[in-house]
């Protein structure tokens, strides 16, 4: 029998520092959401089995519209979204009861690979808990009252996506584990080393931007239109 794998896509965040009225994962790229840029990508690796998507209160009839137009031979299903990631996810998770992975991947990441998936799955299959990182590359300092601190040496330091992929019963127990901490986590691999599980490190890409404040759309669309990217002020790079 075919494992069952399950897609949680984080889509419920207001996105305050984004500043526009529309939630962030619905704003149009190129004639097309985040959200559905971001299911088109996920599907291009056709081992999911279901996707389930969290919306913010008031948009899940958008969010079905999204998903009937731009993949309607997947298995979708949508549900309101809680005030954080995690919260969404909490939401999701108790919703499966026979999944033997569990992916999750916010819809503000809209250029996944399905090499990368590939990647983040295996290494769970192999660990129980595996994400996708890149080194940090630039000088990393420590903050107090406007200054700096301290340096922070990088050599350790790594930046953490999405897509992220999870035994279902090691994602379950870290929740169960969690309690309150669920609103302060800032995404699932910190729950689950909480609650005393190994999470395995494999590759990121530098292209798996993640769309937090409106500069990041210049970026996007400059990828996905294959267009130089014009900075203010400065010459086109």
């Amino acid at each position: 029998m075919a494992e069952r794998i399950v897609c949680l896509v984080a889509a419920a965040g207001r996105g305050k520092r984004f500043g526009r009225d529309v939630p962030k994962s619905f704003h149009p790229v190129g004639g097309k959401t985040l959200l559905a840029l971001s299911i088109e990508k996920l599907s291009a690796w056709e081992g999911i089995t279901e996707y389930v998507v969290m919306v913010p209160a008031g948009w899940e009839e958008k969010a079905a519209e999204e998903l009937a137009r731009t993949a309607p031979h997947l298995d979708t299903r949508v549900l309101v979204g809680g005030d954080t990631r995690s919260e969404s996810v909490s939401i999701g998770l108790k919703t499966i009861r026979d999944a033997g992975l569990i992916i999750v991947h916010d819809a503000c990441r809209p250029v996944v690979s399905a090499a990368l998936i590939d990647r983040v799955v295996e290494a769970a299959r192999e660990t129980g808990a595996a994400v996708p990182a890149l080194q940090a590359t630039e000088t990393l300092g420590r903050l107090r009252d406007g200054t700096i601190e301290a340096a922070v040496p990088r050599d350790r330091v790594i930046g953490i996506q999405t897509p992220q992929a999870f035994r279902y019963e090691v994602l379950r127990a870290a929740f169960d584990a969690a309690d309150e901490t669920i609103r302060k986590a800032t995404d699932e691999s910190s729950l689950v080393l909480a609650a005393g599980s190994p999470v395995r490190v494999v590759e990121g890409e530098r292209w798996n931007i993640k769309v937090t404040v409106k500069e990041d759309l210049q970026i996007l669309e400059s990828f996905l239109g294959g267009r130089k990217l014009e900075l203010p002020g400065k010459a086109e790079v």
